[in-house]
């Protein structure tokens, strides 16, 4: 379930910056801006009734447009603010442009999934569905 939901945000994330590098662990040196390291730093997954779950995680996106300039770095928050906000199933808190240069925000995911088992139980392969805000209108 956590793949998932963190596939959710990165495909919504590689719409918004795709001429940047995104990382989901950490990289001390060796890259190039710019990048985004996305990490998903708490996600709930529970049980609804019948095949119906419900996960909901909150990660953390740093982007670094490259150079020290807070200018290119509100330019790349400002870019991510815009592609999450509105996003169905997706809260955003704490958005910031840091002394070198590099832009932070927090937010939070929350969708909907169904599973559907193929093939007898004892075998144990589930197949799963996600939807980014299932359900909340």
């Amino acid at each position: 379930m956590e793949e998932l939901l963190f596939q959710a945000v990165l495909e919504i994330l590689a719409g918004a910056l795709p001429e940047a590098a995104v990382f989901t662990e950490r990289v001390r040196q060796g890259y190039e801006g710019p990048a985004v390291f996305a990490e998903l730093s708490e996600c709930r997954v529970r049980r609804e009734m019948g095949n119906r779950f419900r996960a909901e995680g909150e990660f953390t996106l740093r982007a670094d447009p490259g150079r020290e300039d807070a200018l290119a770095g509100a330019e790349m928050l400002a870019r991510l603010e815009a592609a999450f906000r509105g996003k169905r199933g997706i809260a955003l808190s704490g958005g910031k442009v840091n002394e070198d240069g590099t832009a932070e925000i927090s937010l939070r995911a929350d969708a909907v999934g169904f599973w559907q088992e193929d093939g007898p139980p004892q075998m144990g392969s589930m197949t799963y569905s996600l939807l980014l805000g299932g359900g909340k209108e």
